[in-house]
Parts: C-alpha cells; structure tokens; sequence
C-alpha cells in the first residue's frame, strides 16, 4: 500500500493517456510528438488539501514546447538546455473547453481508470487541437502575445521568437519594452532578465 494517493492512480493514467500518444517523462509531465523540434506539453497539477482520504484533485495543463525556441532562451540565460521543461506555451484544459472556466478531475479509491479515461477524453477532445494549432512559428507568436502561459517566462519567449522569425525589429523592440517595465528594480528576476535581453541582443544585427 502506498502512502502517496497519487501513486495508486499513476498506472491508469499513465496507460489512458498512452492510448492517445503521450509519453510519460519524469514526475507527472508527459509528451506528444507534434512536428520536428515540436512537442505537445501535459502537465498534471495535483492537490490532497480539503479532500478526503485517498482523493486527487487532477488540473491537466496543455502546453506546447518549441525546441528551437527553448534552446535559443536557455543559451542567452546561461542555462542547460532541457529535453521537454518548459512548455513554451500552455493553459489549464478548462479554459481550451467550451465552458471556459477551471476544470479538475477527482481521482478517488476505486473509480481510477473511469476518471482517467474520461479526462484522457477531455485531453484528447480539446487540449491536442489546441496542441495542433500551433506547430510553427507563425502559429505560437500570437499565442505568446495572447498571454498563454507564465507572464515572466513570456518575456523570454516573445522576443526569442520573433527572432527565430526573422522579425529583428520586433525582437528588439519586445526587449526594449520588457527592459523598461523593469525600470530600476535589482531583484535576481530582473538582473536575470536583464543578462538574458544582453546576450539575445548581441545576436540581432545593428539597427
């Protein structure tokens, strides 16, 4: 018997969200293979607070991951380039749903590979379209001003993007925007921000 609730549900749904392409990776991430360099992104928020024994609250998050992008972000931050952390772009599913509003499945004793079933149909119905919607630059660029996903790691994104686009102009224009909001703060964020914003510059031609 485990002590984790989680545990005792990983196997169904690990086997339900097989049977619609996703690969588990470590922890509870998954991923589907897109196009080259691109991946389908699923993460699984879960809580046990202000339920019962035994229950998991599951919040799936789809996300899609440009590799290109991610390497691009991960040099001018310093960083070590990672196989499928992070997404580039994600939501919760319920707001990819027709209702638009947060979305959970409880997982409780018993009733696993129901739930898992049904929230793989879930993940499947409207999380892959979205998944599919963009697998290109052209797509994830108005995703990435549409605000999908973390507000700080889109600051890294957008400019990046619109480099590997061919867009200088607009790469160097989100920087020098993402700088000024900044201002004068000297928070370990903003001197990170500000390291990454000099190395993404030292790759766009001069003006």
């Amino acid at each position: 018997m485990t002590n984790r609730p989680m545990d005792r549900y990983r196997d169904a749904i690990v086997a339900a969200l097989a049977k619609i392409g996703f690969k588990k990776r470590a922890g509870y991430a998954f991923t589907l293979d897109l196009a080259p360099n691109v991946l389908g992104w699923l993460g699984l928020n879960r809580a046990t607070r202000h339920h019962g024994p035994g229950e998991v609250e599951i919040n799936p998050i789809i996300g899609v991951r440009f590799q290109d992008i991610e390497r691009l972000v991960a040099e001018c931050r310093g960083e070590k380039f990672h196989a499928y952390q992070p997404p580039t772009i994600g939501s919760p599913l319920g707001y990819l749903m027709p209702e638009n509003k947060y979305m959970a499945w409880m997982f409780v004793p018993g009733r696993s590979e129901e739930v898992a079933s049904d929230m793989a149909n879930a993940i499947a119905t409207h999380g892959v379209p979205f998944m599919r919607s963009a697998v290109d630059l052209a797509d994830v660029r108005p995703r990435l001003q549409e605000c999908f996903g973390v507000a700080d790691q889109l600051d890294y994104r957008r400019p990046a993007a619109s480099l590997l686009a061919g867009d200088v102009e607009q790469a160097r224009a989100l920087l020098d925007n993402s700088l000024a909001t900044l201002g004068a703060r000297t928070d370990l964020a903003a001197e990170d921000f500000r390291r990454f914003a000099k190395s993404l510059r030292g790759r766009l031609p001069p003006p």
